[in-house]
């Protein structure tokens, strides 16, 4: 297993809300250690867990990323409407933990696309209104924006009922010539997109790692829905907080387990570069 993999597995986020993304939480830590992006774009980001997955990846593995969330974080027909007690959740957690390496953008997706140049963005994350005309015209809006050897993540393209149509336009993409993909069926689905004309290497590691992240995922999951905050109406939420202490004792030896692998690639480097000197 490679050191950038290593790493990112160490990662145990801080940031705890609802999210259906919390299995693909391991893709997002993986993908700013593997590719150290300037720039994150993320259209539509409700509570923050994929944003903030970023974030929190860029702050632990030292990477010059700075990652902008647009959301008007008044709802939609998918998300349904809420007030503003989720703006105010994930405004106090960017202004708190990642002033310095993320800002939120609250405005239409259109509005906010006048202030992007040119391949300017390195991972675009396409999550706004799922309707197959709407993402369409995310992308194609979007899209011009990502530099060479960029990166364009869609959710939710394993979901086909309730008018969600971000599967229609991800099978089109596919069958273009000019397109590498991976399609991720679980966590209601993840494709990840990349331009055909710069090395592609990174998506043939990607797929290697996946079994480790995925599970790794699954365990976030489980965690997120089995966390302290949630209501639960029982008289004894023991039993959940045993499950849930569980869980995290699993991800904890996971996580020991990767850094001690860590520390031997480590050593070994330093050996072989001790070898190499004499």
């Amino acid at each position: 297993m490679d050191e950038t993999t290593l790493e990112s597995l160490t990662l145990l986020p801080r940031y705890l809300a609802n999210s259906a993304w919390w299995q693909h939480v391991p893709i997002a830590h993986w993908l700013i250690g593997r590719h150290r992006p300037e720039t994150v774009v993320e259209l539509g980001s409700h509570y923050g867990v994929s944003l903030f997955s970023f974030c929190e990846a860029a702050e632990a593995l030292k990477t010059d990323t700075f990652c902008f969330g647009i959301d008007s974080w008044q709802g939609d027909e998918h998300s349904g409407t809420y007030g503003e007690e989720v703006y105010a959740k994930v405004s106090r957690e960017q202004m708190l933990h990642h002033p310095s390496r993320c800002r939120l953008v609250r405005s239409s997706f259109d509005e906010a696309s006048a202030y992007f140049g040119q391949e300017s963005i390195d991972i675009l994350h396409i999550d706004g209104l799922h309707t197959y005309e709407a993402v369409r015209h995310d992308y194609e809006t979007w899209s011009p924006m990502l530099r060479p050897g960029g990166v364009i993540l869609f959710h939710d393209i394993n979901v086909r009922e309730n008018g969600f149509g971000v599967w229609q336009l991800w099978q089109e993409l596919q069958s273009c010539s000019g397109y590498h993909s991976l399609t991720l069926r679980h966590g209601h689905g993840l494709g990840i997109l990349a331009h055909q004309g710069t090395p592609q290497d990174w998506l043939a590691e990607l797929k290697q790692v996946l079994p480790a992240l995925t599970a790794k995922g699954n365990l976030l999951a489980q965690l997120a829905e089995l966390r302290p905050e949630c209501t639960w109406g029982e008289q004894d939420p023991t039993p959940y907080r045993q499950r849930a202490d569980r869980t995290w004792q699993e991800l904890e030896a996971c996580r020991m387990q990767c850094k001690a692998l860590h520390q031997q690639l480590n050593e070994q480097a330093s050996a072989q570069a001790q070898d190499l000197r004499r």
